[in-house]
Protein backbone atom coordinates (compact mmCIF):
# COMPACT_ATOMS: atom_id res chain seq x y z
CA UNK A 1 0.00 0.00 0.00
CA UNK A 2 1.04 3.69 -0.48
CA UNK A 3 2.99 5.05 2.09
CA UNK A 4 2.51 8.81 0.90
CA UNK A 5 2.88 11.37 3.39
CA UNK A 6 0.57 14.87 3.56
CA UNK A 7 2.11 17.85 6.17
CA UNK A 8 -0.29 16.78 8.26
CA UNK A 9 0.25 13.21 8.68
CA UNK A 10 -0.08 9.93 6.62
CA UNK A 11 -2.43 10.25 3.93
CA UNK A 12 -5.26 7.92 4.28
CA UNK A 13 -5.75 5.22 1.54
CA UNK A 14 -9.11 7.21 0.52
CA UNK A 15 -7.77 10.55 0.18
CA UNK A 16 -5.24 9.11 -2.42
CA UNK A 17 -8.01 7.65 -4.46
CA UNK A 18 -9.82 10.91 -4.21
CA UNK A 19 -7.00 12.88 -5.07
CA UNK A 20 -5.81 11.23 -8.14
CA UNK A 21 -9.81 11.04 -9.45
CA UNK A 22 -9.77 15.28 -8.52
CA UNK A 23 -6.54 15.57 -10.43
CA UNK A 24 -7.94 13.91 -13.70
CA UNK A 25 -11.46 15.44 -13.42
CA UNK A 26 -9.64 19.28 -13.15
CA UNK A 27 -6.98 18.07 -16.22
CA UNK A 28 -9.73 17.11 -18.50
CA UNK A 29 -8.76 13.58 -18.46
CA UNK A 30 -12.57 12.64 -17.18
CA UNK A 31 -14.45 15.15 -18.86
CA UNK A 32 -17.36 16.85 -17.19
CA UNK A 33 -20.85 14.20 -17.66
CA UNK A 34 -18.41 11.38 -18.14
CA UNK A 35 -18.27 8.06 -16.47
CA UNK A 36 -15.85 7.05 -14.25
CA UNK A 37 -14.24 3.69 -14.10
CA UNK A 38 -16.33 1.03 -12.59
CA UNK A 39 -15.31 1.05 -8.82
CA UNK A 40 -13.43 -3.21 -9.52
CA UNK A 41 -11.99 -0.99 -11.79
CA UNK A 42 -11.07 1.63 -9.28
CA UNK A 43 -10.25 -1.40 -6.75
CA UNK A 44 -7.63 -2.95 -9.31
CA UNK A 45 -5.98 0.10 -10.55
CA UNK A 46 -5.33 1.51 -7.10
CA UNK A 47 -4.84 -1.84 -5.48
CA UNK A 48 -7.59 -1.24 -2.13
CA UNK A 49 -10.76 -2.39 -1.41
CA UNK A 50 -14.43 -1.91 -2.14
CA UNK A 51 -15.14 0.03 1.03
CA UNK A 52 -11.99 2.64 0.06
CA UNK A 53 -13.46 2.74 -3.34
CA UNK A 54 -16.44 3.95 -2.15
CA UNK A 55 -15.34 6.18 0.67
CA UNK A 56 -13.30 7.96 -2.08
CA UNK A 57 -16.08 8.48 -4.39
CA UNK A 58 -17.90 9.48 -1.39
CA UNK A 59 -15.78 12.15 -0.42
CA UNK A 60 -15.36 13.67 -4.51
CA UNK A 61 -19.11 14.04 -4.15
CA UNK A 62 -19.53 16.01 -1.06
CA UNK A 63 -16.89 18.62 -2.84
CA UNK A 64 -18.92 18.41 -6.32
CA UNK A 65 -16.59 16.30 -8.79
CA UNK A 66 -18.93 13.71 -9.23
CA UNK A 67 -22.21 12.74 -8.77
CA UNK A 68 -23.69 8.83 -8.68
CA UNK A 69 -26.63 7.83 -10.79
CA UNK A 70 -28.69 4.69 -9.65
CA UNK A 71 -27.94 1.97 -11.22
CA UNK A 72 -25.77 3.75 -14.26
CA UNK A 73 -22.77 4.60 -11.84
CA UNK A 74 -20.53 7.54 -11.16
CA UNK A 75 -19.86 10.81 -13.50
CA UNK A 76 -18.07 13.80 -13.13
CA UNK A 77 -19.41 16.86 -12.59
CA UNK A 78 -18.16 20.03 -13.83
CA UNK A 79 -15.65 20.90 -11.20
CA UNK A 80 -15.77 24.73 -11.85
CA UNK A 81 -19.28 24.78 -10.65
CA UNK A 82 -18.68 22.93 -8.22
CA UNK A 83 -15.91 24.90 -6.01
CA UNK A 84 -18.25 27.94 -6.24
CA UNK A 85 -20.81 26.62 -4.65
CA UNK A 86 -18.91 24.61 -1.89
CA UNK A 87 -17.29 27.81 -1.08
CA UNK A 88 -20.53 29.65 -0.86
CA UNK A 89 -22.07 26.76 1.56
CA UNK A 90 -18.67 25.48 3.60
CA UNK A 91 -16.23 23.46 3.38
CA UNK A 92 -16.03 19.78 2.52
CA UNK A 93 -14.13 19.00 6.16
CA UNK A 94 -17.39 20.48 7.64
CA UNK A 95 -19.82 18.38 6.06
CA UNK A 96 -17.89 15.06 6.31
CA UNK A 97 -17.84 15.87 10.22
CA UNK A 98 -21.69 16.97 10.60
CA UNK A 99 -22.56 13.70 8.53
CA UNK A 100 -20.14 11.27 10.97
CA UNK A 101 -18.37 8.03 9.73
CA UNK A 102 -19.19 4.86 10.24
CA UNK A 103 -16.77 2.37 12.06
CA UNK A 104 -16.52 -0.23 10.04
CA UNK A 105 -15.62 1.87 7.25
CA UNK A 106 -12.88 3.44 9.57
CA UNK A 107 -11.43 0.29 10.39
CA UNK A 108 -12.07 -0.86 6.72
CA UNK A 109 -9.61 1.63 5.90
CA UNK A 110 -7.07 1.04 8.84
CA UNK A 111 -6.42 -2.15 7.82
CA UNK A 112 -4.99 -1.42 4.66
CA UNK A 113 -2.02 -0.14 6.20
CA UNK A 114 1.27 -2.06 6.57
CA UNK A 115 0.99 -0.87 10.42
CA UNK A 116 -2.52 -1.06 12.29
CA UNK A 117 -2.85 0.46 15.36
CA UNK A 118 -5.83 1.39 17.23
CA UNK A 119 -6.27 2.63 20.65
CA UNK A 120 -10.07 2.38 21.81
CA UNK A 121 -12.08 3.65 25.26
CA UNK A 122 -15.84 2.73 25.45
CA UNK A 123 -17.69 0.16 27.72
CA UNK A 124 -17.66 -2.93 25.81
CA UNK A 125 -15.70 -3.35 22.56
CA UNK A 126 -19.09 -4.65 21.19
CA UNK A 127 -18.57 -2.50 17.69
CA UNK A 128 -15.19 -2.72 17.62
CA UNK A 129 -15.18 -6.50 17.66
CA UNK A 130 -17.96 -6.53 15.03
CA UNK A 131 -15.80 -4.60 12.91
CA UNK A 132 -12.44 -6.03 13.41
CA UNK A 133 -13.92 -9.45 12.22
CA UNK A 134 -15.07 -8.40 9.29
CA UNK A 135 -11.02 -7.37 8.40
CA UNK A 136 -10.02 -10.79 10.04
CA UNK A 137 -11.48 -12.43 7.04
CA UNK A 138 -10.48 -10.33 4.30
CA UNK A 139 -6.69 -11.43 5.92
CA UNK A 140 -7.80 -14.98 5.85
CA UNK A 141 -9.06 -14.28 2.05
CA UNK A 142 -5.53 -13.06 1.35
CA UNK A 143 -6.92 -9.39 0.29
CA UNK A 144 -5.05 -7.50 2.61
CA UNK A 145 -1.76 -8.21 4.87
CA UNK A 146 -0.36 -6.03 7.06
CA UNK A 147 2.40 -6.40 8.92
CA UNK A 148 1.76 -5.84 12.13
CA UNK A 149 -1.61 -4.97 14.47
CA UNK A 150 -0.89 -3.28 17.28
CA UNK A 151 -4.68 -2.70 19.28
CA UNK A 152 -4.98 -1.35 23.00
CA UNK A 153 -8.18 -1.38 24.33
CA UNK A 154 -9.46 0.52 27.29
CA UNK A 155 -12.67 -0.87 29.35
CA UNK A 156 -14.34 0.07 32.32
CA UNK A 157 -13.35 -1.79 35.54
CA UNK A 158 -17.00 -3.68 36.16
CA UNK A 159 -16.06 -4.73 39.82
CA UNK A 160 -17.32 -1.10 41.36
CA UNK A 161 -20.60 0.67 40.91
CA UNK A 162 -20.83 2.70 37.66
CA UNK A 163 -22.87 5.12 36.49
CA UNK A 164 -24.62 2.94 33.66
CA UNK A 165 -25.97 0.54 33.61
CA UNK A 166 -28.06 0.26 36.50
CA UNK A 167 -31.51 -0.74 37.84
CA UNK A 168 -34.14 1.74 37.58
CA UNK A 169 -36.48 0.37 40.57
CA UNK A 170 -33.10 -0.94 42.38
CA UNK A 171 -29.79 0.89 42.10
CA UNK A 172 -27.96 -1.45 44.02
CA UNK A 173 -29.03 -4.54 41.97
CA UNK A 174 -25.69 -5.56 41.35
CA UNK A 175 -27.28 -7.88 38.08
CA UNK A 176 -26.46 -5.12 35.78
CA UNK A 177 -22.96 -4.42 35.99
CA UNK A 178 -22.45 -8.53 35.96
CA UNK A 179 -24.44 -8.41 32.33
CA UNK A 180 -21.47 -5.95 31.66
CA UNK A 181 -18.51 -8.03 32.59
CA UNK A 182 -20.50 -11.03 30.92
CA UNK A 183 -20.60 -8.80 27.58
CA UNK A 184 -16.88 -7.16 28.11
CA UNK A 185 -14.78 -10.46 28.78
CA UNK A 186 -16.72 -11.88 25.74
CA UNK A 187 -15.72 -8.86 23.38
CA UNK A 188 -12.13 -9.22 25.45
CA UNK A 189 -11.78 -13.14 24.28
CA UNK A 190 -12.83 -12.18 20.90
CA UNK A 191 -10.52 -9.70 20.40
CA UNK A 192 -7.71 -11.71 21.78
CA UNK A 193 -7.96 -14.53 19.39
CA UNK A 194 -6.39 -11.42 17.10
CA UNK A 195 -3.10 -12.78 18.17
CA UNK A 196 -4.10 -16.40 16.46
CA UNK A 197 -3.32 -14.57 12.81
CA UNK A 198 0.39 -13.93 14.22
CA UNK A 199 0.58 -17.74 14.66
CA UNK A 200 -0.85 -18.80 11.58
CA UNK A 201 1.43 -16.72 9.65
CA UNK A 202 -1.42 -14.71 8.20
CA UNK A 203 0.02 -11.37 10.13
CA UNK A 204 3.86 -11.45 11.25
CA UNK A 205 3.40 -9.35 14.33
CA UNK A 206 -0.07 -8.69 16.85
CA UNK A 207 0.38 -7.57 20.14
CA UNK A 208 -3.70 -7.35 21.99
CA UNK A 209 -3.43 -5.33 25.31
CA UNK A 210 -7.05 -4.77 27.46
CA UNK A 211 -6.62 -2.54 30.77
CA UNK A 212 -9.35 -1.40 32.84
CA UNK A 213 -9.79 1.59 34.56
CA UNK A 214 -12.24 2.96 37.18
CA UNK A 215 -14.26 5.62 35.23
CA UNK A 216 -17.85 4.99 33.45
CA UNK A 217 -17.18 6.07 29.98
CA UNK A 218 -19.94 8.73 28.38
CA UNK A 219 -18.26 8.55 25.23
CA UNK A 220 -16.50 6.21 23.14
CA UNK A 221 -12.59 7.37 21.53
CA UNK A 222 -11.40 5.42 18.45
CA UNK A 223 -7.49 6.57 18.01
CA UNK A 224 -6.53 4.97 14.51
CA UNK A 225 -2.96 4.64 12.75
CA UNK A 226 -1.58 7.50 14.43
CA UNK A 227 -4.12 10.03 12.31
CA UNK A 228 -7.27 9.78 12.90
CA UNK A 229 -9.65 10.54 16.18
CA UNK A 230 -13.15 9.05 16.04
CA UNK A 231 -15.50 10.15 19.14
CA UNK A 232 -18.91 9.88 19.55
CA UNK A 233 -21.04 10.39 22.65
CA UNK A 234 -23.39 7.62 24.71
CA UNK A 235 -26.74 8.15 24.80
CA UNK A 236 -28.57 7.21 28.55
CA UNK A 237 -31.91 5.58 27.73
CA UNK A 238 -33.65 3.16 29.38
CA UNK A 239 -33.76 -0.40 28.32
CA UNK A 240 -35.86 -3.78 29.56
CA UNK A 241 -33.22 -6.47 29.83
CA UNK A 242 -33.30 -10.63 31.17
CA UNK A 243 -31.70 -11.46 33.76
CA UNK A 244 -32.13 -14.61 35.89
CA UNK A 245 -35.13 -15.39 34.20
CA UNK A 246 -36.58 -11.74 35.13
CA UNK A 247 -37.58 -9.13 33.26
CA UNK A 248 -35.75 -5.60 34.86
CA UNK A 249 -35.31 -1.88 33.22
CA UNK A 250 -31.99 -0.44 33.61
CA UNK A 251 -30.59 2.59 32.33
CA UNK A 252 -28.31 2.10 29.55
CA UNK A 253 -26.67 3.85 26.95
CA UNK A 254 -26.93 3.59 22.97
CA UNK A 255 -23.38 2.80 21.58
CA UNK A 256 -23.55 0.24 18.81
CA UNK A 257 -24.03 1.29 14.90
CA UNK A 258 -23.33 5.35 16.48
CA UNK A 259 -22.10 7.66 13.91
CA UNK A 260 -18.35 8.95 14.82
CA UNK A 261 -17.07 12.16 14.31
CA UNK A 262 -13.90 12.77 13.08
CA UNK A 263 -11.91 15.64 15.49
CA UNK A 264 -9.91 18.10 13.28
CA UNK A 265 -6.15 17.27 12.94
CA UNK A 266 -4.87 19.72 15.82
CA UNK A 267 -7.11 17.61 18.38
CA UNK A 268 -5.91 13.94 17.99
CA UNK A 269 -2.20 14.37 19.47
CA UNK A 270 -4.83 15.88 22.31
CA UNK A 271 -6.76 12.66 22.48
CA UNK A 272 -4.13 10.93 22.49
CA UNK A 273 -2.26 12.60 25.34
CA UNK A 274 -5.45 11.68 26.88
CA UNK A 275 -5.83 8.02 26.13
CA UNK A 276 -2.27 7.55 26.80
CA UNK A 277 -2.70 8.77 30.97
CA UNK A 278 -6.02 6.97 31.86
CA UNK A 279 -3.83 4.13 29.72
CA UNK A 280 -0.62 4.35 32.04
CA UNK A 281 -2.07 6.46 35.34
CA UNK A 282 -5.18 4.69 36.00
CA UNK A 283 -5.58 1.70 34.26
CA UNK A 284 -4.54 -2.10 35.24
CA UNK A 285 -3.91 -5.23 33.06
CA UNK A 286 -6.59 -7.48 32.78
Amino acid sequence: MSSDRTAGGPRREYERVADALRHEIEGGDIAAGAQLPTHAELVDRFDVSRATVQKAIKALEGKGYVESAQGRGVFARDWRKSAVAAHANGTAADTARASGIELDDAIAEAFEAEHVTIDAYCLTAESLNAAIVQQVKRIIRGEIRPSSINLRLLLPRTDIRLAVPRNVEDPDDERPMERLDSLSVAHIRALRNLENLAGQGAVPEVKVEVRLVPVTPLHKLYLINGDLALDAMYVVTDNVINVDDATIKIHDVLGVGAKLYPQPRERVELSQEWFDSLWTRLAKPV
